[in-house]
Parts: structure tokens; C-alpha cells; sequence
């Protein structure tokens, strides 16, 4: 979030008061009742000024500094620490294709989602694909679009733009991720001032800001010498900005920007001959029930799409756990004040707010994340 900024007392004046100064200024024996012609025409100068001063002036102080700049002022920012915002990107995944041996999927035809309360969504082939002898293939396949658009449900993308030869049926077995929209004021901000701490030397803080530089990452968790003491090596797990595991697409930008694994990282940000390896971490989903009560002239499914936004945020804030000295828990009250904390929400039952279906604290387990799962709003 932006951080509030003090506001000098010259950038405060409102218009009463600097009309009430300028009509001390006035010359003698002017009458200075409201509706006489100094009144009228001197009040429309101080109204313009106090716009230039608490509106106008006020944000160009803002847009003065990355700690409270916003949009394009905040990209000029970023410019010069070489940081720019990251753009939208697409979903990617597999379809499971069956049909008769040695036909094959051609490269670039679409295949799209069916039409029903939404447009349908198209998807193209990555690469051609033949069917095997077993009369199946797995092809890869991106979204045409950009955005959590492409972010479908399993066995949602079955209908190809024409028919393909020897195919008999099309489907994809496992949801489609990796689709995220641009770059948020409050995500890039924390880039661009990470960037005037940079150090690249190969800490935990570097490889965070070096993978959060590539499109569609979110959090980012460093585990250092994970293959044991000594060994030099760093695991760097990575979610995706919507708060889910990276997919392989990702996983495999992030990694040859990082560290090239072919190359002994030669091409890539970490030091030469360093043992990073990017990976997608375990996921432990937490599921929340709570019974809510909202607050007059909130729109309700717009409080709940902020409250589960909040609510990953505070999950995304929990440390990774990499040895059994520190344990991390999330706990009930910490939900709750989070759920108070959301525009909107008037109060809640506090008998009825369950984590995973308990009241007790879960345990995030070593090596594990947690992640926003179900939230039933009773």
C-alpha cells in the first residue's frame, strides 16, 4: 500500500480561508458582502486555488516520490532502478487428445472453451503433437488471451475450431494456471523500492527480487543450503500472482532467468556455478467459514472478492518454515482481524469462524505454504 504522506500546512489552506484573506486585502470602501460584485468575482479565484493547492498540488508531491507515486508515474519510478512493471500474461497447460495412431494435432489450430453465460475462450497449440500407438497425446497449449481469463476449470477446453483428422475427442485433465493480470500500484511498488536496497551478491533478497522480476510471479520463499550445510545451494519456491503454485511454464522462465541450468548459470542474475533451483512449493489450502454481517451501501459479492484478497495477502505473509526451530501457525484471531480489517464487514460470529472445519491453530508444516482454499460465508 502506499504509505500516507504528510502534507506541508502551505498545500492545506481551504477556500474560506484564503477568500477570507483576500477580501482583508480588499482596497477601503469596498463593500465586501456576499453577493456584491468583489464578494462574486474575487470567491470563484480562491475556489481554483484551493483545487490547485489540495488536489492538484497535493498529487504532484505524491507522484514526487515511489513510496506514494501511482500508474504511469510510478513506472518512471521503477525506469530508473531498472524495474519495470510487469505485463499481463497467459495460461498454459495440456490437452489430453485421443484418436486414431499416427494422427497428429497441428501447431497453432485453436481449440476453445464452450459457450455459456461467457464468451468462449480460445487456446492454441504450442507445438504439433502426434497421436501415439496407444491412440492418445498430450499437447501443449497456451490461451490466446491474456489474463486470469484463461485460468479455466479441468475438462472445460474440448471444441476445436474445425475438425482435425483422427482426433476423437479433445480435453484438458488439469486445470489451466499461469494466466495473471498486470501488475498492481502496491506489487510493483514493492519492487521498484526493493531496488534501491539491491545488493547482488546472490542473497535471499536478491533471488526474491530476481524472480518477482519475471511476469505472472507472486510470492516468492528462498530456502538457502537445501541439500545440506555446505553446500552452497538455494532453492527458490515460487506462487504465481493469483496465489497459486507456479506451473511448469513459469517455473522454467523463472529458472533460466535466474540461473540457466545448462549453462552453469552463465546468462543468467545469480552468481556463476551458483545451485539454484526453482521449484513450486507444497501447498497446505486453508479452508474458512465464518457468518458475516455487512455493513448499508456495500455492494456484498465486492466485500467478499476484498476479503478473500486480504485474506491471501496475510497468508502470503507467512514465512516459509525450513527447519524445525521456527514454526509458523495461522491462527483464528489473526483471521479475524483480518476480517474486521475489510471495508464492508460489520462484524462476525466469532463461535462460528472455523479454519480447516476447527477453531484450533494449523500448523504450517516445513517446507509448505499456505494457500487461500474454500471460504464459506455462512
Amino acid at each position: 500500500m502506499p504509505r500516507d504522506l504528510e502534507m506541508p500546512d502551505f498545500l492545506k489552506e481551504d477556500a474560506d480561508t484564503i477568500h477570507a484573506r483576500m477580501l482583508e486585502n480588499a482596497p477601503p470602501d469596498i463593500n465586501l458582502a456576499e453577493g456584491d460584485m468583489f464578494w462574486d468575482t474575487t470567491r470563484p479565484t480562491a475556489d481554483e486555488k484551493a483545487e490547485l493547492l489540495q488536489l492538484k498540488l497535493q498529487n504532484v508531491l505524491r507522484v514526487a516520490f515511489p513510496q506514494t507515486s501511482y500508474g504511469i508515474y510510478l513506472d518512471f519510478h521503477g525506469e530508473i532502478k531498472d524495474e519495470t512493471r510487469n505485463p499481463p500474461t497467459k495460461s498454459s497447460g495440456y490437452l489430453k487428445v485421443t484418436g486414431s495412431p499416427a494422427s497428429y494435432v497441428p501447431k497453432d489450430r485453436v481449440i476453445y472453451t464452450e459457450s455459456t453465460d461467457t464468451p468462449s475462450i480460445g487456446f492454441k497449440v504450442l507445438e504439433s503433437t502426434d497421436v501415439n500407438e496407444s491412440g492418445e497425446a498430450m499437447v501443449p497449449i497456451e490461451c490466446l488471451e491474456s489474463g486470469t481469463t484463461g485460468n479455466v476449470a479441468a475438462n472445460t477446453i474440448t471444441l476445436p475450431e474445425r475438425p482435425i483428422p483422427g482426433i476423437t475427442s479433445i480435453t484438458n485433465p488439469e486445470p489451466l494456471t499461469g494466466g495473471t493480470e498486470k501488475e498492481s500500484d502496491d506489487a510493483y511498488r514493492e519492487r521498484v523500492l526493493a531496488g534501491y536496497e539491491e545488493t547482488l551478491s546472490g542473497s535471499d533478497g536478491d533471488y526474491i527480487r530476481w524472480a518477482k522480476q519475471v511476469p505472472g510471479v507472486g510470492q516468492v520463499y528462498v530456502i538457502p543450503e537445501w541439500e545440506g550445510f555446505g553446500t552452497g545451494s538455494t532453492k527458490i519456491l515460487i506462487m504465481d500472482s493469483n496465489g497459486q503454485p507456479a506451473n511448469e511454464t513459469l517455473i522454467s522462465q523463472v529458472q533460466k532467468y535466474i540461473a540457466p541450468l545448462v549453462e552453469k548459470n552463465r546468462g543468467g542474475l545469480a552468481p556463476v556455478n551458483a545451485n539454484a533451483v526453482v521449484a513450486a512449493p507444497e501447498i497446505i489450502a486453508i479452508d474458512i467459514s465464518v457468518s458475516l454481517t455487512f455493513k448499508d451501501d456495500y455492494e456484498v459479492s465486492t466485500v467478499i472478492e476484498e476479503l478473500k484478497s486480504n485474506l491471501r495477502e496475510y497468508l502470503g505473509s507467512i514465512k516459509i518454515t525450513t527447519d524445525e526451530e521456527r514454526t509458523e501457525y495461522v491462527y483464528r484471531e489473526t483471521v479475524g482481524h483480518v476480517i474486521l480489517s475489510t471495508p464492508g464487514i460489520k462484524i462476525y460470529s466469532e463461535q462460528s469462524l472455523t479454519i480447516n472445519c476447527g477453531t484450533d491453530p494449523i500448523l504450517i508444516p516445513i517446507g509448505e505454504v499456505p494457500a487461500l482454499g474454500e471460504v464459506n460465508i455462512l
